[in-house]
């Protein structure tokens, strides 16, 4: 018989190995070994969906690398099934289609990849992405860059509001050791130039920059990204664009995997109106700069300010 602290180190070792196929492998096998791994599964299982979370994470994998990132997320969000729409002028859906593009809103939750992926609709759209999100497998990682922790998180901060929502991202950020604080800031510096080669190449790049506590205000990555691009521009003019969604309850996704018939009646309940995926207008990027200056805290404080203004 397996100690539960042996099988939770072979679940993190399976996952830093390959992902989440050997990790689900791994899961599957725990549950017939160990007593205590089942009898605190079963008990999870009453309010958290495991296996099927794991098995659709598994599939999101898979079809990213057989249909591309937008197709596949237009799948998933088929089979689940979760309704969305696209809302934009005629000018933003031109520059979120062709041009280089930097795009950026609240995160809401896990539904927020998938749906601005789906709406961008564009193979080359690329976006940061908690460690531990891009970590599920070889296809998803090379379509999201990896944003480390530098503090660690707890039950309440590992997710937004909602037990269902705070629960699962506390057991997926303890599937990612933390880093040390220095190493976790200078990965992150790393994922913000490889965002800005990205763009600069004629890329499209979604990123979140509101902070884990919403009374703080917008981490200044954004600022310093756009502060690369005014620096060592690409090809063409770089634009920005808010976005925000609406109505994309990440529990409502739980209930639709459920196992319980009534639960997953009230996830399609939930979902009655399609998620509206709505996306400002676009703004150029020397625009931008002429107005706040070149610092990136301040390029942060003027796309934070303009975003409230909006409504978003």
């Amino acid at each position: 018989m397996r100690s539960l602290r042996s099988v939770t180190s072979e679940l993190q070792a399976a996952f830093a190995e390959g992902g989440i196929a050997p990790l689900y492998q791994a899961h599957r096998v725990a549950l017939g070994q160990s007593p205590a791994y089942w009898a605190l599964f079963r008990l999870a299982d009453l309010f958290l969906p495991i296996s099927p979370l794991l098995a659709l994470a598994q599939d999101a994998d898979e079809l990213v690398g057989r249909l591309g990132t937008s197709e596949a997320c237009k799948t998933l969000l088929a089979r689940l099934p979760v309704p969305w729409t696209a809302v934009w002028s005629d000018a933003t859906r031109d520059v979120m289609r062709r041009a280089p593009v930097i795009t950026y809103g609240r995160h809401g939750s896990l539904l927020t990849p998938p749906l601005l992926a789906a709406a961008i609709d564009r193979a080359d759209v690329t976006m940061v992405g908690a460690s531990y999100i891009t970590k599920l497998g070889p296809n998803i990682s090379r379509t999201m860059l990896p944003i480390y922790v530098t503090t660690p998180l707890t039950a309440r901060t590992a997710g937004r509001k909602g037990l269902l929502p705070r629960a699962a991202g506390w057991l997926a950020y303890k599937l990612d050791p933390l880093l040390p604080r220095d190493a976790a800031r200078a990965a992150n510096q790393a994922a913000l130039c490889r965002a800005a080669d990205h763009v600069r190449a004629g890329g499209a790049f979604a990123i979140v920059p509101e902070s884990r506590d919403l009374r703080q205000p917008w981490r200044p990555g954004i600022g310093a990204l756009a502060g690369m691009l005014w620096e060592e521009p690409g090809a063409g003019p770089c634009y920005l664009v808010p976005w925000r969604i609406e109505g994309a309850s990440i529990t409502a996704v739980f209930h639709l995997v459920s196992r319980n018939p009534l639960l997953r009646a009230l996830g399609r309940l939930r979902f009655r109106q399609p998620v509206r995926v709505e996306f400002g207008e676009p703004m150029l990027l020397h625009e931008v700069i002429a107005a706040a200056g070149h610092d990136p805290v301040q390029i942060t404080a003027y796309l934070e300010a303009h975003y409230k203004d909006l409504g978003y």
